[in-house]
């Protein structure tokens, strides 16, 4: 090693720019990890339908998973379990790579979840035939929720439009949006409940622009009309405040 780090040093001093530019990117490819070398992808099973038929896995990194959260005996003398437990829950999703449902027992692909890496958490409320599915995704400034459905042997999502994300992120799916008459700076619209298969409960929560606006929280009701193919607000009722 020390005598080609020499020569490597020797070579350097001989070299034009787009020389030296050529040989930094072969070297980078040369100390590039390969396929086998890269971190292996663990898989969480969580959500799973009232028919037992289906479920919400989670794909993340193990490697950094156990770099962020090792399992240490002293460490875990230092934090209880149950703050521990707590950490993990809060930080976990920088370790996500993809979200999808899939069926059980076999793990089969049936719809990809939308997935960016920003969600901070996630959550699946299902309707009680298991045909009906919300996917919740949030962060401290937003949520949004999408709709799946059913009607063969894979799930298909309710919205507008299904866009290319980019390479290595599926689909961008259009979720649920309801329209709010004022300024807002921050929305959250979360799935509370299926009231049966195709009508489902939601609460929306928004914090205003203009500060003298404030916050308001809404009970919505959304129903699936199969002439467009899409979810229809049929009732909205604002929740009184707890002040």
């Amino acid at each position: 090693m020390k005598e080609l780090a020499v020569s490597i040093r020797i070579y350097l001093t001989k070299v034009k720019m787009p020389q030296l530019a050529g040989l930094l990117t072969y070297l980078l490819i040369l100390t590039r990890p390969s396929s086998a070398e890269e971190s292996a992808l663990a898989e969480k099973i969580s959500d799973i339908s009232p028919d037992n038929k289906f479920a919400m896995r989670i794909s993340y990194d193990a490697e950094m998973y156990k770099k962020m959260f090792p399992a240490d005996k002293n460490d875990a003398e230092k934090t209880s379990s149950t703050l521990q437990r707590g950490i993990e829950d809060q930080y976990f999703f920088q370790t996500i790579r993809a979200i999808e449902l899939v069926s059980l027992p076999g793990k089969l692909v049936v719809a990809e979840l939308p997935w960016d890496g920003s969600a901070e958490q996630t959550s699946l409320t299902w309707s009680r035939d298991s045909k009906w599915c919300a996917f919740y995704a949030s962060t401290a400034r937003w949520g949004l929720s999408w709709v799946y459905h059913l009607p063969r042997d894979k799930f298909v999502p309710v919205g507008e439009n299904v866009q290319p994300e980019g390479e290595g992120h599926g689909t961008w799916v259009t979720p649920l949006e309801v329209n709010v008459e004022s300024d807002v700076r921050r929305e959250w619209l979360k799935p509370i409940r299926w009231v049966k298969p195709g009508l489902l409960l939601l609460e929306q929560s928004v914090i205003f622009r203009n500060a003298d606006a404030g916050e308001a929280t809404y009970r919505l009701t959304a129903s699936f009309d199969e002439k467009t193919g899409k979810f229809r607000v049929i009732s909205k009722k604002k929740v009184p405040s707890k002040e």
